[in-house]
């Protein structure tokens, strides 16, 4: 499975593995929405369509990326189970990441959709 530089798990996996190198913890001074903000990069160019064709590619490629987990790792659990070697803690393991992407995925559309219900009843 490939990861994409410009994925939305890629630049999640970068953000945490340059925090944890630097050894810093989760309650140091820097928040978790400003260290997404410096990974995602600094250009605003909010409205324009190049920022909605961005964000378009990277919602769509972290579904790709969920979807591709959910398979690998039924495909992982059909080979366990018809006897192939596979080690169970990697099946269990892919399993367990495949199910907290979802998890993920699930909790950004409610709130994308929150933030669609709230633009939506603004009176103008």
């Amino acid at each position: 499975m490939q990861i994409r530089p410009d994925s939305l798990f890629a630049r999640y996996e970068s953000q945490l593995e340059r925090r944890y190198a630097s050894g810093r913890e989760a309650g140091s001074s820097e928040s978790i929405g400003s260290g997404i903000a410096s990974s995602l990069g600094s250009d605003n160019v909010a409205g324009s369509k190049a920022s909605r064709g961005n964000f378009l590619d990277l919602v769509s490629q972290g579904v790709g990326k969920v979807n591709d987990m959910q398979q690998t790792s039924t495909r992982d659990v059909e080979r366990m189970l018809s006897g192939e070697d596979v080690e169970s803690v990697e099946v269990y393991s892919g399993l367990q990441k495949a199910d907290m992407a979802f998890r993920l995925l699930v909790q950004v559309r409610n709130k994308l959709m929150q933030a669609y219900e709230e633009i939506n009843s603004i009176r103008i």
